[in-house]
């Protein structure tokens, strides 16, 4: 299992290994903004035999698969002490931004589902396997999943099973079920822990009446009694199904029907106060096109490469700034809202949608915390939407207006922030059932803030005077 989180590192930094701990074929590094996998004697002829099989050459020009090259070792920059620990190296081609299941939608998570399994399809029908089966093998780029861990990629064993398939259910099939059967959203489940939802925790949260729902019985129930069974047991069940005649047409069937009880796995995202933001919002339409006027102005006197829309609801303004910048990072708290973000065939595919809550965010954890990064480690905004949120901040998550002003100072030089004042029904919505201890948050809090740490450049009225949007920079 890889990661290929980036470090921020300077050009003239050694090579930093970028956390593929787990990995004892390989090793990922970022160098000079490149992204390099050094591999041992076995996985670079694995490799070799794999770049020449048409399944493989087809799945990267159909973009399912990471752009990947063997170096030369005269085109290979990285320093010697690195050079020498490995038997080769392959380049990747570099992704904007890399993120993780527990910011993913549901619908994010199934395509990546879905293209595992595709992938192994491929493989196993063409006499190789995956010997993984985790969701951070995956990426969005341009709004679709690309699968990123060649090495991965190994030959099929005579009378071998799917080596993947407990973690395939465990990282994919049971968080999935989860949000469909149960009602819960997955993201706190995959957080908790890096291994997903085992197959002991699924049997515990499956109830009998849930054995009668599509998968559980085969998937959960019944896997979760085999588990139990060959725990303490010292029987070779490898050598048990290569005895009894296990074929890698048994693998294939099995690969089938997970495929179609994916695809059938539907998720009714609705009930949401957010999602239904852009229908609802307490803009007059006049006061609307002034504040997406004075985004897209922002945006392209700014020329931003990366843009960061903390709180973006559906993507209204996201959209904006898509079209002036490389990259948007377009993140909320909302499920729905990021869900159908990223299901809204108007989503550009420069924008990655994520779930980040900006009060909870994505931490450092794994091995040693670094196994998995914080997004400010993932991803260097240049410009930062932050519409209509800072009233959540301040009053829901109960964060004090000057750290956040600071927090938002320390990973931009530039900002696009709106101030929602007291008079707002938003605002009095939230005060409405609390003892209103919030001295700090006033339109002169905000900007005495602001001017700590950045310039004012333009501000702009709207909701007769209710709502401001302020563009600062350092």
């Amino acid at each position: 299992m890889t990661n290929e989180s980036e470090y921020s590192i300077s050009d003239s930094t050694a090579a930093v290994n970028t956390g593929s701990f787990r990995d004892r074929d390989g090793r990922v590094y970022h160098y000079q903004k490149r992204i390099f996998r050094g591999l041992s004697d076995s996985a670079l002829t694995s490799y070799r035999s794999l770049i020449n099989k048409k399944f493989y050459q087809n799945l990267m020009q159909a973009g399912k698969v990471i752009g990947t090259r063997e170096l030369e070792p005269e085109d290979n920059p990285l320093p010697e002490n690195i050079k020498t620990k490995w038997a080769g190296f392959l380049e990747h081609d570099r992704i904007e931004v890399i993120s993780y299941p527990y910011e993913w939608t549901f619908s994010m998570l199934k395509s990546a589902a879905l293209l595992q399994l595709q992938i192994v399809e491929k493989a196993v029908s063409n006499g190789f396997t995956l010997k993984d089966a985790t969701p951070y093998n995956v990426q969005f780029v341009g709004g679709k999943p690309v699968f990123i861990d060649i090495p991965s990629f190994e030959k099929l064993q005579k009378g071998a099973p799917w080596a993947g398939y407990k973690q395939f259910c465990e990282m994919f099939l049971f968080p999935l079920f989860l949000q469909v059967y149960k009602g819960c959203n997955f993201q706190p489940f995959m957080r908790a822990s890096i291994d997903g939802v085992s197959i002991q925790t699924a049997a515990s949260l499956f109830g009998f009446r849930d054995r009668f729902r599509k998968g559980v019985l085969s998937h959960v129930w019944l896997q979760s009694r085999l588990d139990n069974r060959y725990a303490n047991t010292t029987e070779n069940v490898r050598t048990s199904l290569k005895s009894a005649g296990f074929n890698r047409e048994l693998i294939l069937v099995n690969v089938r029907k997970l495929q179609k009880l994916v695809k059938s796995l539907q998720w009714d995202a609705s009930g949401s106060e957010w999602g239904d933001y852009t229908d609802f919002h307490n803009y007059s339409e006049a006061d609307h096109i002034l504040k997406e006027d004075f985004i897209r102005d922002a945006v392209r006197e700014e020329k931003p490469r990366v843009v960061w829309d903390i709180g973006c609801n559906t993507g209204q303004f996201s959209r904006i700034a898509a079209k002036h910048c490389e990259q948007v990072v377009a993140m909320d708290i909302d499920s729905v809202a990021v869900e159908r973000l990223f299901l809204d065939e108007d989503t550009a595919a420069n924008i990655l949608p994520l779930l980040q809550n900006v009060a909870d965010p994505s931490p450092n954890w794994g091995w040693r915390n670094c196994e998995r990064l914080d997004l400010q480690s993932r991803s260097k905004p240049d410009l930062i939407l932050c519409l209509a949120l800072i009233h959540h901040v301040v009053i829901t998550a109960n964060i004090p207006l000057n750290e956040f002003i600071q927090w938002l100072a320390s990973i931009s030089n530039k900002l696009v922030i709106e101030y929602v004042s007291r008079k707002d029904d938003k605002v009095e919505t939230l005060l409405r059932n609390k003892e209103d201890k919030y001295v700090d948050y006033s339109r002169e809090s905000i900007e005495k803030n602001l001017a700590e740490h950045f310039k004012i450049k333009h501000k702009i009225e709207v909701n007769d005077g209710n709502r401001v949007l302020y563009l600062c920079v350092k």
